[in-house]
């Protein structure tokens, strides 16, 4: 394994006007993409949980008992139940097993449980590059304003 080399921090005091004003559009863009990371995350999250509800309301069910089937979240199809203790449980790229409606449940409860933890660590990530950026702008507008003052001075 090679020796890992000293890197030194950038210090934003040293850059030009013009690479501070590259930077901060670098960082705007990470902040975007971050919380839109986070809202998808959420999202998932979300519809994780609403899956586990409908586990659990399938296990209240009786067999043979008239439900109405959650395909969407705004779309439902009648339907009978068929068997209160296993559900088929999709678990990505198309594959589905099939578990117990207490299995089901408990993987839908470790699936939200890591994503919250992610959007936890985006969050955390997202905090860090908003306070960067802020340190870019307060550094940025002491640059303009030191540029704009000296002219005068002359």
């Amino acid at each position: 394994m090679p020796p890992k080399e000293a890197v030194e921090p950038i210090r934003l005091e040293n850059l030009s006007p013009q690479q501070l004003l590259d930077l901060r559009s670098s960082l705007n863009n990470e902040i975007q993409r971050l919380g839109e990371g986070a809202q998808a995350l959420a999202r998932a999250a979300n519809t994780f949980g609403s899956s586990k509800k409908a586990v659990e309301q399938l296990t209240a069910s009786q067999t043979g008992q008239s439900i109405m089937l959650p395909l969407t979240s705004s779309l439902y199809v009648s339907g009978e139940v068929d068997d209160v203790e296993k559900v088929l449980v999709d678990i990505g790229t198309g594959y589905y097993v099939e578990m117990t409606t207490a299995d089901a449940a408990k993987y839908y409860d470790r699936r939200i449980k890591t994503l919250h933890e992610n959007v936890g660590t985006v969050q955390a990530t997202l905090r860090d590059r908003q306070n960067a950026l802020m340190q870019v702008q307060a550094i940025l507008q002491e640059k303009i304003a030191a540029q704009t003052a000296a002219p005068s001075r002359s």
